[in-house]
C-alpha cells in the first residue's frame, strides 16, 4: 500500500480572549493550542489545529505537544494513523491536514446559535444579538447562585420573542437537587434543551433526570469522544449530543457515527481559531447531520480577524471557510 511521506512541523499559539468567558469550569481568559503543518512529497502544504480542553477530558496541551514532537521531521501516513484514540484533538488535526476539501453547495446556509455570557451580562448582550437577527441563543448557567440565575431566566425569557429558541448550558455544575429545581421551572417554558445538567461521570443522575422530566436534555462534557457517545447510546440516551468536532477526532469518523446512529446532534465550537473552525464548517456543509443550529456564534472571541475569521451572524454560508488563510495564520506564529 502506498504511504504518503510528509515533512511535519508544529507551532504553539497563546491567544487572550477579548472578553474572558465565565462558565461552571471557572474563568477562561486565554486560549492555547497548536497548529501543525504537513508538506507532502508533491509539495502540497496543509494545516491542522489542535485545541485541547482538558476540563472536558481531552489530552492536555503538554501531552499533545509531546505527541507531536515524537513525530519525526519526516513522517508518513502509518505513523500519523498510529496516534492513540485518547489523543482526539491531535487526531482531529492530523486528519484535517490530510483531508481533501469536500465540495459543497455554495448556496447552503446554516443557522447559528449566539453564545450569551453568564449572569446579568446576558441581558445586556441580548438586544444587540436580536437586532443582528439571531433566532437561537445559548446561556451559560451554573456560575452564580441558582436563585439568582432562575430569576434572570425569567427576565431573559420575558425579553425573547416567541419565535426564538433558548438553550441552557450548566457545564455539569448542578447536583441532583439543583438540577431538579431547574427542570421543574423549565418544564413549561420554551427551552430548546438543557446541556449537561449534571457532572459527566454521574450517569445515573443524567439518565434519571431525562426519565423524570419532560425537558429535553443534552450531553456535552459526557461525550467529548465518539467512544463515550456510543456508550451513552448503548445506555439508552435519547436526548441531544453536543459534539465539539475539534475534540472528537477525525471528522470522517464523526460523520460515519452520526449517519449510522441518527443521533440528535449539535455541532459546537471548542473556541478553536478560524483555522479549525473553517474545517468543521466545511464538514458541516458537506454532511447533512443536524437539523439544529450550530454552536459557532461565539462572536469576535479573540478580537482579531486573523484568528476569528469573518464575523459569523445568525446564518453562516458555505463560503465562510474560503476566506480563512491557513498560511497567513501559520506565518503569524513564532
Amino acid at each position: 500500500m502506498f504511504r504518503m511521506v510528509y515533512r511535519f512541523a508544529v507551532k504553539t499559539y497563546r491567544l487572550p480572549l477579548r472578553s474572558p468567558l465565565r462558565t461552571a469550569h471557572g474563568v477562561w481568559a486565554v486560549r492555547e493550542g497548536l497548529i501543525i503543518r504537513l508538506e507532502a512529497e508533491t509539495g502540497a502544504v496543509s494545516y491542522g489545529e489542535i485545541a485541547p480542553l482538558p476540563q472536558f477530558g481531552t489530552e492536555t496541551l503538554a501531552e499533545a505537544l509531546e505527541r507531536c514532537l515524537g513525530l519525526s521531521d519526516k513522517t508518513d501516513d502509518a505513523a500519523l494513523d498510529a496516534v492513540p484514540a485518547q489523543f482526539g484533538c491531535v487526531r482531529f488535526a492530523l486528519a484535517m491536514a490530510r483531508a481533501a476539501n469536500p465540495s459543497v453547495d455554495k448556496e447552503k446556509r446554516l443557522p447559528v446559535t449566539a453564545l450569551l455570557p453568564a449572569g446579568k451580562a446576558a441581558l445586556a448582550m441580548l438586544p444587540g444579538k436580536l437586532e443582528q437577527g439571531f433566532l437561537s441563543f445559548k446561556w451559560k448557567v451554573g456560575v452564580n447562585r441558582p436563585e439568582e440565575e432562575l430569576g434572570l431566566l425569567d427576565d431573559l425569557l420575558g425579553r425573547l420573542p416567541a419565535y426564538t429558541r433558548l438553550r441552557l448550558d450548566a457545564n455539569g455544575a448542578w447536583d441532583r437537587r439543583t438540577a431538579e429545581k431547574w427542570l421543574a421551572r423549565c418544564a413549561e417554558r420554551p427551552i430548546e434543551f438543557i446541556e449537561q445538567p449534571a457532572a459527566p461521570d454521574d450517569g445515573d443522575t443524567l439518565l434519571g433526570l431525562a426519565e423524570d422530566y419532560p425537558v429535553t436534555l443534552a450531553l456535552d462534557e459526557s461525550v467529548t469522544g465518539l467512544a463515550a457517545a456510543r456508550e451513552w447510546q448503548g445506555r439508552g440516551w435519547r436526548g441531544v449530543f453536543v459534539i465539539k468536532p475539534a475534540l472528537a477526532g477525525p471528522l470522517d469518523e464523526l460523520a460515519a457515527w452520526a449517519k449510522a446512529s441518527q443521533a440528535d446532534l449539535v455541532l459546537s465550537s471548542a473556541i478553536e481559531t478560524a483555522l479549525g473552525r473553517a474545517a468543521i464548517l466545511r464538514f458541516a456543509f458537506a454532511h447533512d447531520l443536524t437539523k439544529r443550529a450550530v454552536g459557532f456564534g461565539v462572536g469576535e472571541i479573540f478580537g482579531e480577524r486573523l484568528w476569528d475569521g469573518q464575523i459569523i451572524g445568525p446564518l453562516v454560508d458555505a463560503g465562510w471557510s474560503e476566506a480563512v488563510d491557513a498560511e497567513e495564520i501559520w506565518n503569524a506564529l513564532n
